[in-house]
């Protein structure tokens, strides 16, 4: 295989899961005791395990406490998750199906590299119709590290097809943290201006192609080009 590509769930797959933040909260209290715990300031791009660490520090928990019970914490935030994630009302974005349909057309294996927690990744997915253009990821369970995320989905990519050159890898997220975590590996970072950044501080991270969004055609043929994917010039995109 020549490509992989990995992308981040939220905010640039979908957007509209409330239940997730819900699920920590709730997590939170019925392991640890907490209700209510202040929000953790510039999360966006954090994976779950790091966000646990986060919250639970700032209120006053040392590490020896927080390890103790992080494991059931998750654990709980899975199961309120999944009880709940039938009233979610996840919304896919546009031009996300057309650009994972021709990548799966081109035999691009796809990869997720998520903060979410792994059942909660493939749950949301499911919800919105995506989840069997994916097989494998690095998930927020992991590690609090997003570049060991990355580290992990390459391996397992690398397991099921056999190796990668770093140039052929594409990260592709929304947030600076989704470029950095790419960058510290040495593969091809795709920031996507579908979350709280706008194209110019996407830009200003060094990421190698930036996207004003999944609709963004003459930007995605400089990404084609760069996998150098044998593109029929009448070939229109898959409609969703």
């Amino acid at each position: 295989m020549r490509n992989l590509a990995l992308f981040d769930i939220d905010k640039t797959l979908l957007v509209g899961s409330h239940f997730h933040y819900l699920a920590m909260k709730q997590a939170v209290k019925n392991v640890y005791g907490l209700e209510n715990p202040r929000p953790v300031p510039n999360l966006q791009g954090m994976t779950d395990l790091q966000v646990l660490y986060a919250t639970l520090s700032q209120e006053g928990l040392n590490k020896e406490t927080i390890d103790h019970g992080i494991d059931e914490c998750m654990a709980e935030m899975v199961t309120y998750f999944r009880e709940n994630v039938v009233k979610e009302h996840i919304i896919c974005l546009d031009g996300v199906k057309d650009v994972l349909e021709n990548l799966k057309q081109f035999g691009v294996p796809r990869g997720l590299v998520t903060g979410n927690l792994e059942p909660i990744a493939w749950l949301k997915l499911d919800r919105i119709g995506i989840r069997d253009y994916f097989g494998f990821g690095g998930f927020g369970n992991e590690s609090a590290d997003r570049s060991l995320l990355v580290r992990h989905a390459v391996e397992r990519a690398v397991a099921i097809y056999g190796t990668f050159n770093k140039e052929n890898v594409f990260v592709v997220g929304d947030t600076p943290r989704d470029v950095l975590a790419g960058q510290k590996n040495g593969v091809k970072t795709v920031a996507v201006a579908t979350g709280d950044f706008t194209v110019e501080e996407l830009e200003a991270t060094g990421a190698d192609f930036v996207l004003e969004n999944f609709k963004d055609a003459r930007r995605i043929q400089n990404i084609v080009s760069a996998m150098e994917l044998d593109v029929n010039p009448e070939f229109s995109p898959i409609q969703q």
